[in-house]
């Protein structure tokens, strides 16, 4: 059976991943420390500017590469490129969760200029993201945010959680301008792992009732 990644090195602080089919070729690196050498090269500007946003929130290095074939379609290259960078950090989680413990959840309420957003993830083996719109976010679903379709990001928070398994709420509560209510998304996204990622010895996987031996329910990547 062909697998669907490729694992090309993984640390405790760094993960390669490789996902290539016949419309794209993703490789993404994630690493733990600060690393100027690590930023998204997606070949669409907004969404490298997201991609550093969620960095930011994450304190995590995200680099990327993308190469496509004949058609490039933005919605493909924004949900493959999230299953793949979920994929990773899963990896980074599950190393973490079983040697150390982790907080399995966390959430943020981020604010940019008029946009106010806030976001919830709770690291339990499920695969589920949830979008909601408040009548004083306009912005967040205008139908282009510089360069992508606002279907794009949700694509990108769809896929990511279909690579990473948590359960994931997003609610757009204010903003008018879709650039800020996007930035301020991606951001709130990174701030939520962050802290789902932070140290808890009490809930290390082997104390975890909820979960299976292996700490998370699905702990295979590849």
């Amino acid at each position: 059976m062909t697998k669907l990644f490729t694992l090309h090195r993984e640390t405790d602080r760094y993960v390669k991943i490789q996902k290539k089919t016949q419309e794209l070729d993703i490789m993404v690196e994630i690493s733990t420390e600060f690393d100027r050498q690590l930023s998204p090269d997606t070949g669409l500007d907004f969404l490298d500017h997201c991609m550093e946003s969620l960095s930011w929130g994450l304190c995590m290095s995200l680099g990327c590469k993308i190469e496509t074939g004949k058609w490039k379609s933005t919605h493909t290259i924004a949900e493959d490129l999230a299953i793949t960078l979920g994929a990773g950090l899963k990896k980074l989680f599950f190393k973490k969760m079983n040697d150390v413990g982790i907080n399995i959840s966390g959430w943020s309420l981020f604010c940019l200029d008029e946009a106010l957003v806030r976001s919830m993830v709770s690291l339990e083996g499920r695969r589920n993201t949830f979008i909601s719109y408040a009548p004083d976010c306009p912005g967040a679903q205008c139908e282009w945010v510089e360069d992508l379709k606002s279907a794009d990001l949700v694509a990108f928070m769809e896929g990511f959680f279909q690579g990473f398994p948590a359960s994931f709420h997003l609610d757009f509560l204010k903003g008018r301008d879709p650039h800020h209510s996007w930035e301020a998304a991606f951001t709130a996204l990174g701030e939520s792992l962050r802290m789902a990622y932070a140290s808890n010895p009490w809930r290390i996987a082997k104390n975890n009732p909820y979960y299976a031996e292996e700490g998370i329910a699905d702990a295979s990547l590849i």
